[in-house]
């Protein structure tokens, strides 16, 4: 009797616990919402959608884009130098590229799941809800192609055609038969996109700022035909459809760009901030303002994205590159190249007014100016983006105030004779040689002041000052270039004057294309399109090849008191190896691995 009691309590217990088992399976999760959950509620698919802005990378980063471009170099453990040396190969991709990297098939992943699912919502609701609701998805669903679209257009830029995918992949599916696309099949797939966006966005004076607008997909389109249209893919020398064309029509392709910008111009929305031209002191203090705003309100912005000092995403952009001698670390610093690319005040070119001597120092040659310095006279851009020696930036710490009240960017060696052949030397507080943070030391003897904020202590606090994606100036010069493409030499000119007398300078004289790229490298300096340039130009070796140069500057305290100074450009970074394999990124062997019947861009091929 007892045994059968037991069995029966048993057998009872049994079922109790499947019936409970079951129910406890059933539950929804407490720390998240399951997919069913956010699939009928628009404010939860906006907060999934928020997830995937936030994963969208930005410029702000230790190693910059600048450091494979020709703008810059990085001081302290540069992950750019497998590229630079040409040793890049598919078992070596660094971090430099993680804002165009292959992972971001995974932000994809995410996006195409949110496309699959985001009609659905809609059909959860009766009327009058069930037409609110579509209108909030619709506007949803613009910002996720837009997305979509932006990743892609990084991806292609950087790789050429890569594999398509219009639906989020699922367990079980066959992803062998997944291929890269060609290069024109992945344009026209960025472009759909960007034109369906579009339909679906409001203008940016109707949307949250940070988020996709009108605005955003017309000018992700420009920039995508624009690379599309240039030498790199369409000049008929692509040695695969993967990385350009096969049988381009230039004509088609450069009024395709062209159209594309003049449509955002003919939105009516954007226009070029208001940096105080003619005053060049007031456009140098308004043009490094612009890049320190903590918001998108400007008109000239069109997309960007903000930060909160002790929330979520942040950057501490100061202390990466602001100067050692205040506890920063000097990343990032211009290449003297860059420094010599800015005009001076007259917009006239630098070396038409120094020379650089036997000895590699600069010398005055100009009838014009006559100051030896050459960081005098220099046009307003010069001053609004880099830190060069003497400028003012921030106060010193306690520990060097009194040496330095006025709290400049000092590179410059004091030496003071004692006699005809011996000297004392007092280094600069922000050299490599200085006692107090020696290793923080840029090599080049320029920081770059753009894109810092000087009310920031970088050494224990974070920036808020926001990244810009797109801004109005990068569209007009897009319009420039594709007219003066297509021989509309007026229009060009108009628009590439309209950037130099906004930088309070004049009509450019010379050559339109030379003058054409000399405004992009200037106002568009450091904001992640140079690299993209320089490839869609075929200039890259060009650019490249020359020595990495800094400078050195000595001030010498004579025997009779008075002062001679010298500025002598050295070379501060090993060579470049550029060559032409550099023009395309390759695909990391472990994605190969997982998917072995992709094909290895040019150059990159296993051995």
């Amino acid at each position: 009797m007892k045994k059968y009691f037991n069995v029966k309590i048993f057998s009872i217990l049994v079922l109790l616990l499947s019936a409970c088992s079951e129910k406890i399976l059933d539950k929804s999760p407490l720390d998240k919402y399951s997919d069913a959950t956010v699939w009928t509620d628009p404010n939860l698919a906006s907060a999934y959608l928020n997830y995937c802005y936030d994963n969208i990378g930005h410029g702000i980063r230790g190693e910059m884009l600048t450091s494979i471009s020709g703008e810059s170099f990085v001081s302290r453990g540069s992950s750019s130098q497998p590229y630079n040396l040409g040793t890049l190969n598919a078992d070596r991709i660094s971090g430099t590229y993680s804002n165009v990297s292959w992972a971001n098939f995974a932000n994809i992943q995410r996006i195409n799941l949110f496309l699959d699912n985001i009609d659905k919502i809609a059909e959860n609701f009766a009327e009058p809800k069930k037409s609110v609701v579509k209108a909030q998805t619709d506007l949803l669903k613009g910002e996720a192609l837009f997305l979509r679209a932006y990743i892609y257009t990084n991806m292609c830029r950087t790789f050429g055609g890569v594999p398509i995918m219009k639906t989020a992949n699922k367990l079980g599916d066959d992803l062998s038969t997944i291929v890269r696309a060609t290069f024109e099949e992945t344009v026209d797939f960025i472009v759909k996109d960007c034109d369906d966006a579009a339909q679906l966005l409001k203008l940016k004076s109707e949307t949250n700022m940070g988020k996709a607008t009108k605005e955003t997909a017309l000018a992700l389109k420009s920039r995508i035909l624009l690379f599309a249209a240039s030498d790199l893919t369409a000049d008929g020398t692509a040695v695969s459809d993967l990385i350009g064309y096969e049988s381009p029509n230039r004509t088609a392709l450069w009024t395709a760009a062209r159209d594309a910008a003049k449509a955002i111009i003919d939105l009516g929305t954007c226009e070029l901030a208001n940096w105080g031209a003619p005053d060049q002191n007031a456009v140098a203090k308004n043009r490094f303002e612009f890049f320190k705003a903590y918001t998108l309100a400007s008109n000239e912005i069109i997309w960007g994205k903000m930060f909160v000092a002790d929330l979520g995403s942040r950057h501490r952009n100061n202390q990466q590159n602001g100067p050692n001698g205040i506890n920063n670390f000097g990343r990032n610093g211009p290449l003297q190249s860059l420094v010599d690319s800015y005009e001076m005040s007259d917009g006239s070119k630098f070396f038409d007014h120094f020379t650089v001597n036997a000895s590699d120092q600069y010398k005055n040659v100009s009838a014009t100016f006559g100051h030896e310095n050459p960081y005098y006279d220099r046009e307003p851009r010069f001053y609004a983006d880099v830190l060069y020696d003497s400028a003012v930036w921030q106060p010193r710490f306690a520990n060097s105030a009194t040496r330095d009240p006025l709290g400049i960017f000092e590179r410059r060696t004091h030496r003071t004779m004692t006699s005809a052949t011996t000297f004392t030397d007092v280094f600069g507080l922000d050299t490599r040689k200085d006692a107090y943070f020696p290793a923080g030391g840029c090599y080049g003897g320029y920081l770059m002041k753009k894109f810092m904020d000087n009310t920031v202590v970088g050494d224990v606090q974070y920036n808020q000052n926001i990244w810009i994606y797109f801004r109005y100036a990068e569209v007009l010069l897009n319009y420039a270039e594709a007219c003066l493409m297509l021989g509309d030499i007026p229009t060009a000119t108009t628009y590439i004057n309209m950037i130099r007398n906004r930088a309070a300078l004049p009509d450019f004289t010379g050559d339109i294309t030379e003058a054409l790229r000399q405004e992009r490298n200037i106002e568009l300096f450091g904001e992640e399109i140079r690299w993209y340039d320089i490839r869609r130009w075929k200039i890259l070796e060009a650019t490249l090849s020359p020595p990495n140069y800094g400078i050195d500057i000595m001030e010498i305290k004579n025997l009779d008191g008075t002062y001679t100074t010298t500025w002598t450009r050295l070379v501060s970074q090993q060579a470049n190896v550029p060559s032409v394999r550099m023009y395309w990124i390759p695909i990391a062997t472990d994605e190969l691995k997982k998917a072995p019947q992709l094909i290895q861009n040019p150059g990159y091929e296993a051995r």
